[in-house]
């Protein structure tokens, strides 16, 4: 008899942890695409490049639904497992951020070149000692024609760095 309500109440209970989750996750997802929506349309507006737009809509969405998750353990009764996922995730972004720093530099100084008014492909600039026309300005790599006729790549956070506008 006792164990027979032990079990109803470890089911009944188990019952409404899973339907808090659902509810939660449902909710969740409603958000995070909402709120994915609007930072799609605020980096649109800065960036103009849409890989770079894609980029910080999709980072920010892995991390909403990750914290999503997270919280969705610690509704399960999971708080340790929950609790650990988030540290340890912690760490192995720290990792992940020092073992991709240049990646990281290069790909945020191609944003801010992108949209820098002043550097455009078909201008004439000075990078790194380097006068050339711009051919390309990629994600990480700027490319340069020089009037020898050479392709110079230089990555973007050398030459976000120092560059100078000339006069053609």
């Amino acid at each position: 008899m006792v164990l027979d309500q032990a079990i109803r109440f470890l089911v009944f209970d188990l019952g409404i942890k899973l339907t808090k989750t659902a509810l939660f996750l449902g909710f969740a997802a409603l958000g995070i695409r909402f709120a994915s929506d609007i930072l799609r349309s605020i980096a649109s507006r800065k960036y103009s490049e849409p890989v770079v737009v894609e980029l910080i809509a999709d980072a920010c969405k892995f991390f909403m639904w990750f914290w999503a998750i997270l919280i969705s353990l610690s509704i399960l009764g999971f708080s340790g497992i929950a609790t650990s996922m988030g540290t340890a995730s912690g760490f192995v972004a720290l990792g992940v951020a020092f073992a991709l720093k240049n990646v990281i530099s290069d790909t945020v100084a191609g944003a801010y070149l992108a949209q820098d008014p002043d550097f455009n492909s078909g201008d004439r600039v000075e990078v790194d000692g380097n006068e050339g026309v711009i051919e390309d300005v990629g994600l990480r790599k700027t490319r340069l024609r020089l009037e020898n006729g050479d392709l110079r790549v230089i990555n973007n956070s050398d030459a976000e760095k120092k560059w100078t506008l000339k006069s053609n």
